[in-house]
């Protein structure tokens, strides 16, 4: 924003440090402030510039050198509000700046964006878009470097409880979006039982208001519960006269947004030398045994998939199948019995390849095989750069994966979108579109195999300090991987032949 020489009328009003960054109201209930009744020259009250400069609205009560703000401006302020608080929901409420003016104390007759809204708009909607199923996210290196350093000046005792060892170099998988909606107390609210020491702390939260916030979302009190029937206006006074055991029902103040979608994503590269609960397991195995013998050849691969629930099974992936080339189930049983029927051989044609089986084209190409085409005889092949391809038989030389394969995840990675995109614009994660290449190779080379496919978040104030020239260099690469992502679009699934079928 433009720095302007601060007017004798202005200077009272702006905080020292505001004043030279960008020209913002000090915080202040002193309504008296916010004008002496005099006309003065049209201006915002954020860059000191006037109609020239974009159309001047008048967002509060405040009356003065302080009336007028360009729309732009105000939102500029927001997002620096916004700079200051931490990602994830546990930690932050919605700030009071965002939605009431901090000289006159009233709330902004526009309003504000939601958190996910102002977070976008440091990532990009490009950026965004890529936070969906079968994509990955990735530590960065910097950063990867940065928790290493962190992580060996800690105690042992810190070093034991923290969760640096799941992220660093990791590369999580997005198995599963669950959509806000499927939340009853977001999209309903909730009806809270309150004793007298609920009440009084319910009180203090809402410092004599009738909002608070909770998990990153803000509720507004209701006439319902022991409130039923009272008028709206007169909703404060009977909720301080309310007394202990009492109920109340809160309702949502923001409609409903994507940003409270809840992402699930499980590590790639976290390989365990047996599973967590064995027993588990073993019953699962019998059970399926007991149906399918020649199950017993699966080959059974178990993972740390992330720090949440880390000894319940979060899913299984099993490779093959139409698409991108895997399926995730959660329960194990159905996972042996999927990898057992794509491995199985079903005709003479199909030769000595299975489904869900890595394998070798003439030309030293890798590709995973995703089902047999009975009609032309040839096998549907995903290759590592994502190309389909059909191909006889014969074509292909049979490697890993033959009588079918499992990969267990014990625990998974869990965020909100919103809190997801902050830490994306504080720079820390890069996002992908997922391939074969991903679910082929060992787990030791999926994160090196990243490397030019991560998309960053470009350099703002939200980038952390250590990551500033780093950043510039990350945007290359996400500019690549994007474009990249959206030439294969035009066939995702892979159903038809791409490039040519080898004969």
């Amino acid at each position: 924003l433009k720095v302007a020489p601060i007017k004798a009328s202005h200077a009272c009003l702006l905080e020292p440090e505001l004043a030279v960054a960008m020209g913002g109201p000090i915080e202040t209930p002193n309504t008296e402030a916010a004008g002496d009744g005099e006309e003065d020259e049209e201006l915002c009250r954020y860059c000191f510039e006037g109609h020239e400069d974009g159309e001047l609205i008048s967002p509060c009560r405040c009356t003065g050198g302080q009336k007028y703000v360009h729309l732009s401006c105000l939102r500029r302020w927001q997002r620096m509000v916004l700079v200051s608080q931490p990602t994830h929901p546990a930690f932050y409420g919605r700030d009071v700046r965002h939605h009431k003016c901090g000289v006159c104390q009233s709330e902004f007759t526009c309003a504000p964006p939601t958190r996910h809204e102002l977070m976008e708009s440091f990532t990009g909607p490009e950026l965004a878009a890529l936070i969906d199923v079968k994509c990955i996210i990735a530590a960065g290196e910097v950063v990867s470097r940065e928790m290493e350093r962190e992580l060996q000046e800690m105690p042992s005792l810190a070093q034991g409880i923290s969760s640096y060892e799941h992220w660093i170099r990791g590369v999580y998988l997005i198995t599963e979006v669950i959509k806000e909606e499927s939340f009853s107390r977001q999209a309903n609210g909730m009806t809270m039982a309150l004793n007298e020491p609920m009440l009084a702390s319910l009180r203090l939260r809402m410092r004599g208001g009738l909002a608070l916030s909770m998990g990153g979302s803000r509720f507004r009190l209701a006439p319902g519960g022991d409130l039923e029937g009272v008028a709206p206006g007169d909703l404060a006074t009977a909720f301080a006269a309310l007394s202990a055991p009492a109920t109340i029902q809160l309702l949502p103040e923001e409609t409903s947004n994507c940003g409270n979608d809840h992402i699930v994503a499980v590590n790639l590269t976290r390989p365990l030398d047996g599973p967590p609960r064995a027993r588990q397991v073993a019953a699962a195995t019998r059970t399926v045994l007991a149906k399918y013998p020649g199950a017993s050849a699966v080959e059974v691969t178990h993972y740390s998939g992330g720090p949440c629930d880390p000894d319940d099974i979060a899913c299984c992936i099993v490779p093959g199948g139409v698409g991108h080339g895997w399926t995730v189930v959660t329960r194990l049983e159905e996972a042996l019995q999927l990898a057992y029927s794509r491995a199985a051989r079903r005709s003479e044609p199909q030769g000595d390849i299975a489904g869900g089986q890595t394998v070798r084209l003439k030309g030293l190409k890798v590709g995973l095989t995703l089902r047999f085409l009975e009609g032309p005889a040839r096998w549907l092949v995903r290759l590592r750069n994502g190309e389909g391809k059909q191909l006889k038989p014969e074509n292909l030389e049979p490697l890993e994966g033959g009588a079918g394969r499992v990969f267990v995840f014990w625990g998974d990675a869990r965020w909100t979108r919103t809190q997801l995109l902050g830490e994306i614009a504080r720079g820390h994660w890069g996002l992908c579109r997922a391939g074969v290449s991903d679910v082929l190779s060992p787990p030791a080379e999926r994160y090196p195999g990243l490397e030019g496919r991560l998309a960053f978040a470009p350099v703002t104030e939200m980038t952390e300090s250590f990551l500033q020239q780093e950043g510039q260099q990350q945007m290359a690469a996400f500019r690549n991987a994007y474009e990249a992502a959206r030439a294969t679009e035009a066939d995702p699934d892979g159903e038809r032949e791409v490039g040519g079928t080898v004969t």
